[in-house]
């Protein structure tokens, strides 16, 4: 999500501009001896021309209100998402921001990003602005001007462009903002936010990502640039030593093989539901299975093809080791090189 050159601003220029004409103007009128003209030529730039005062009275609303929606999850956001809902807090209207991704609770599936923006009602001087504001960001939000559309009692604005729809409404000092790549997800969200909060169901400012177990042979989907082979027999070879992470039930490691050479070792988790109700709640365990593997060495997040890895880089002679999640899963690659170990993580994303 990018932050939109907000209506409000334009409006407050404009208004501005308004109130400076109508003070010359008045100013003019008074002066009895006509001399009003030549003397300002000669007088001091007062500065910027005032702006109006606001103080819209706007009713305070918990944002888990709307943190709702039946057969929905409300999980944390990728780092690159949450620098950019950042973004609108440029804007004075703007107090605080919250987002979300919306995933399926059964199937895990990603529908739709979730942002709530509480707005500073001193900002704005009339209604009016207040509802340009909101059609402004749902405008840039979705990539067209958007339309009203009715949702049980309640009117919603949408907006639909060549990249995704976004579709938004306000209560009180809240706007709710759903951005989805189709526009059926998008009314999907809005219409059971809207419905479960007429209910009274309450969400929670807690994220939760849903893990949605997979068996581990689903880890090992094709990858044009790495074959997984499986270990030899331990009785031929030695067998490279399995790593450890509490709350895995089961565990199956195989080599990358980049051109014939076996360059890192990659493993992958099922994971105990009971230990690992949420993505957020595996994510430290992520950073701590890396940075055992790699002797120590503290885990970095980093953001690759969409998704969190726990990257931690060895020293001399020593493993680097990527963590990250796929689904239910939880993936592993290892090895001496970290840029063989970069190029194998980003290549299985990329296929996953």
């Amino acid at each position: 999500m990018t932050a939109p050159r907000t209506v409000p601003s334009v409006v407050r220029g404009l208004a501005a501009v308004a109130a400076g004409l109508v003070l010359l103007v008045a100013c003019t009128s008074s002066d009895d001896d006509g001399g009003t003209a030549a003397r300002d030529e000669q007088a001091p730039n007062p500065g910027a021309l005032p702006t109006l005062a606001g103080g819209l009275d706007l009713e305070e609303v918990d944002p888990v209100r709307f943190l709702v929606g039946d057969g929905l999850a409300y999980g944390a956001p990728l780092p690159s998402e949450q620098a950019a809902a950042e973004g609108f807090l440029v804007d004075p209207e703007v107090r605080e921001v919250l987002v979300r991704r919306v995933h399926s609770l059964t199937s895990g599936r990603f529908v739709a990003d979730v942002l709530l923006l509480r707005l500073d009602g001193d900002e704005l001087f009339d209604v009016g602005v207040l509802d340009a504001f909101v059609e402004g960001l749902v405008a840039t939000l979705g990539g067209a001007a958007p339309r009203d559309v009715v949702v049980g009692d309640r009117t919603t604005l949408r907006s639909q462009g060549p990249d995704g729809a976004a579709q938004g409404f306000r209560e009180g000092d809240l706007v709710v903002l759903v951005r989805a790549p189709v526009v059926e997800d998008a009314a999907l969200v809005v219409n059971r936010q809207l419905a479960a909060a007429a209910a009274g169901t309450r969400g929670s400012l807690d994220p939760v990502t849903p893990l949605v177990g997979l068996p581990v042979d689903a880890a090992f989907v094709p990858v044009p640039t790495v074959a997984f082979e499986p270990f030899g027999s331990p009785e031929e070879e030695p067998v490279p030593a399995a790593p450890i992470l509490i709350g895995g039930t089961s565990l199956q490691g195989r080599y990358g093989v980049v051109a014939g050479e076996r360059r890192t070792v990659v493993w992958a988790f099922t994971l105990d539901p009971a230990t690992y109700p949420s993505a957020e709640v595996l994510q430290p365990a992520l950073g701590s299975l890396a940075s055992t593997r790699a002797g120590g060495a503290p885990p970095t997040l980093v953001e690759v093809g969409g998704r969190v890895v726990q990257v931690a880089v060895g020293g001399p002679e020593q493993l680097s080791a990527t963590a990250f999640r796929h689904e239910g899963l939880a993936l592993l690659v290892e090895g001496t090189d970290p840029a063989q170990v970069d190029a194998a993580v980003t290549a299985w994303i990329a296929a996953l």
